[in-house]
């Protein structure tokens, strides 16, 4: 076929498959949305190496609707249930709200001392350090980001919101803010090496980096800082059944929200370019089932 008659779009095969019949001690569970994250896109890339066949999104949220005969618990039709990543006895979400707002979300967690400033990415993050009485400076390359950042209610606000790509002026900010001391904890969402580096330096003696990034490269942080400076530098995946209860409680308590933007079933082809624009906000979560 001659280039100039080769289609620009192709057609590919869809597949039904029947609704799976559990076993006894089995649930199952009716997917209402699924969210679209950084590891997502990773997969996609081939960064994990994942087997053909996987179905994307590890953030799945929906509703119990079987439940097996020698299930264990008191799992009913009608829970609501999300994705069971725990380490302890997986459980439902926690929250069963009638009223709009209501939203689950796994917290990372965030260690800073009382009176102590905490660098915290992620809107998410920013609320729940606030809420716990954290001065928060909010660090994001995309204005985008930093917009969501003073978007948040007042009382969850943070102290400082910076632009990391103006590194030294964002330095300067911060080291006013902290009379010269520097941070006592950074939690950086990017998988950056620039930006990870960035917020090691940024912390005090004996501070804290919490890592949730995993790059295609290794880690390099400066071998010095953390020598000389007492700094401790931490890897977090998921939280635990216990941390997560803490941070709907906090939530429910304090008025932390999750900005989401929804797109249905139909335009997933979309989201990986919806994902890449600097103007994305908050969390981007696919709605399998409307209404």
């Amino acid at each position: 076929m001659a280039p100039e008659n080769v289609p620009q779009h192709m057609k590919a095969a869809q597949i039904s498959e029947p609704v799976p019949t559990i076993r006894p001690h089995e649930l199952l569970v009716r997917i209402h949305a699924a969210g679209f994250c950084h590891s997502d896109l990773q997969t996609l890339q081939g960064q994990f190496k994942s087997p053909l066949g996987m179905i994307p999104s590890h953030e799945p949220a929906g509703v119990i609707v079987q439940v097996g005969a020698q299930a264990l618990g008191s799992w009913q039709v009608g829970d609501r249930a999300r994705d069971g990543r725990l380490p302890a006895r997986r459980r439902l979400c926690g929250i069963h709200g009638r009223r709009p707002g209501h939203h689950g979300q796994a917290a990372r967690r965030t260690v800073a001392r009382a009176g102590g400033a905490a660098d915290v990415r992620g809107h998410l993050g920013v609320q729940f350090a606030a809420a716990r009485g954290f001065r928060v400076v909010a660090a994001d390359s995309r204005a985008a980001g930093r917009q969501l950042a003073m978007e948040v209610r007042d009382a969850l606000q943070p102290s400082l919101v910076v632009d990391s790509s103006l590194p030294q002026e964002a330095e300067a900010q911060i080291m006013q803010l902290t009379d010269g001391e520097g941070l006592a904890a950074a939690i950086v969402c990017t998988d950056s090496l620039p930006a990870n580096a960035w917020a090691l330096k940024m912390l005090r003696i004996g501070g804290f980096l919490g890592v949730l990034g995993l790059p295609p490269q290794d880690w390099r942080f400066d071998s010095s800082a953390l020598v000389f400076r007492e700094l401790t530098v931490r890897g977090s995946y998921v939280a635990s059944k216990a941390s997560t209860q803490r941070m709907i409680d906090l939530a429910e308590s304090t008025g932390v929200r999750s900005h989401v933007t929804t797109v249905s079933f139909d335009k997933i082809p979309d989201i990986v370019d919806m994902y890449q624009t600097t103007s994305m906000k908050g969390r981007l979560v696919v709605k399998v089932v409307e209404g």
